[in-house]
């Protein structure tokens, strides 16, 4: 797709188009997430509105004309949204968040950073898919939601996996990386399985760390012991489960107190582990495991360098899981992947090792069925 602005337009009206846009698109995906937990709010409804219509009057303004079809569709569906035509639900906001996405993506070309990969046939495809749902009758709108949520990420699933492709059990992902189920692996196995009946959103999520943790331990090489990571997975979140239940399932944003103590919850596993001699590879594991690369972690703030490589894995396991199942209670459709893959990687170097972002994503490149576990 051929995104050159005009010649006329002057290097500085170029630069000042790119800030404003640098603001505007991040402040359209926070409101996004806010319509998420406040989906009849009207006043961030119209604040997103405007945002975008600023942003598609701005790209005519700097001779990117061939980029306004996305944020018009876009405002299409708002529009639905505004008129009652359509309801606001966590499918319908990943579509926005991933058009958003591409968006980001074309104008990052457009300013001579890196091909965005999308072809005019593939984003005017997607624009009348987007016209096509502001516009839909009822009885439609679900099926165009999850074919758009297809067409923006492939992986997405239009329906819940069939029985018959039942997941393996922790036994056989512990076998496929050689781990013996020894007294002490089935019983952190059973405490974790204990605290997972805490939360219904945690529901089969240690298999998954399990599953994805471990392959990518094995893909870079294996610096982690992988019986030591597996033990430090079971127990990594131990003291989220002795968290009340109204501070883990708060949606509003959490007090200094409560942030506090959400952050003391690696202490607990790491205090149990430390007092068997054989595990102190797993307990360091689980301290570290919420340490970010950059030194802006918890608890002590460590640097890249500094953080054990099963806490740099664990820490991008952690987070897929999280982004990808935290709303399988609302829908059947999970948050896109590849929207929580763009999330990782757009942190890497920063929140998580950019090394092992890349075996992450190698390792979902060579093993996609450890997303639909």
């Amino acid at each position: 797709m051929a995104l050159n602005p005009s010649a006329d337009t002057s290097a500085e009206l170029l630069e000042e188009f790119r800030l404003e846009s640098s603001e505007q698109l991040p402040r359209c995906e926070q409101l996004l997430i806010e319509l998420e937990q406040h989906p009849q709010d009207r006043e961030r409804l119209r604040q997103l509105f405007r945002l975008l219509h600023t942003v598609k009057g701005n790209l005519g303004v700097v001779g990117l004309p061939q980029l306004t079809p996305l944020p018009q569709a876009m405002e299409d569906v708002l529009a639905g949204l505004r008129d009652g035509q359509l309801q606001f639900d966590s499918i319908l906001g990943d579509i926005l968040l991933l058009s958003l996405d591409q968006l980001r993506a074309l104008l990052r070309e457009a300013f001579g950073g890196a091909p965005s990969g999308l072809s005019s046939a593939q984003i005017g495809s997607f624009c009348q898919a987007l016209h096509a749902l502001a516009g839909a009758p009822a009885g439609r709108q679900d099926e165009l939601r999850h074919l758009l949520l297809q067409q923006l990420d492939p992986s997405t699933p239009l329906q819940p996996a069939s029985p018959a492709q039942s997941p393996p059990d922790c036994q056989q992902i512990l076998a496929r990386h050689g781990i013996p189920l020894d007294e002490d692996m089935a019983f952190f196995i059973e405490l974790m399985q204990a605290s997972e009946k805490r939360s219904h959103y945690w529901q089969g999520r240690g298999l998954r760390l399990l599953a994805l943790a471990l392959a990518m331990n094995h893909l870079g090489g294996h610096p982690a012991e992988p019986a030591q990571l597996a033990a430090a997975i079971c127990l990594h979140d131990l003291g989220m489960a002795f968290l009340p239940l109204s501070l883990l399932h708060k949606q509003e944003r959490l007090s200094r107190e409560e942030r506090r103590q959400v952050q003391s919850h690696p202490r607990l596993g790491y205090d149990l582990l430390r007092r068997l001699p054989q595990w102190q590879a797993a307990a360091e594991i689980i301290l570290q495991h919420q340490e970010h690369a950059d030194g802006n972690g918890y608890p002590k703030g460590h640097n890249e360098a500094e953080i054990v490589p099963g806490a740099l894995i664990l820490a991008i396991a952690d987070t897929f899981d999280a982004r990808t199942h935290e709303r399988a209670h609302q829908t059947l459709s999970k948050r896109p992947r590849l929207r929580a893959i763009l999330e990782i990687n757009n942190q890497a170097g920063r929140q998580f090792s950019a090394h092992w972002v890349e075996v992450f994503n190698r390792t979902l490149q060579q093993q996609p069925e450890l997303t639909r576990l």
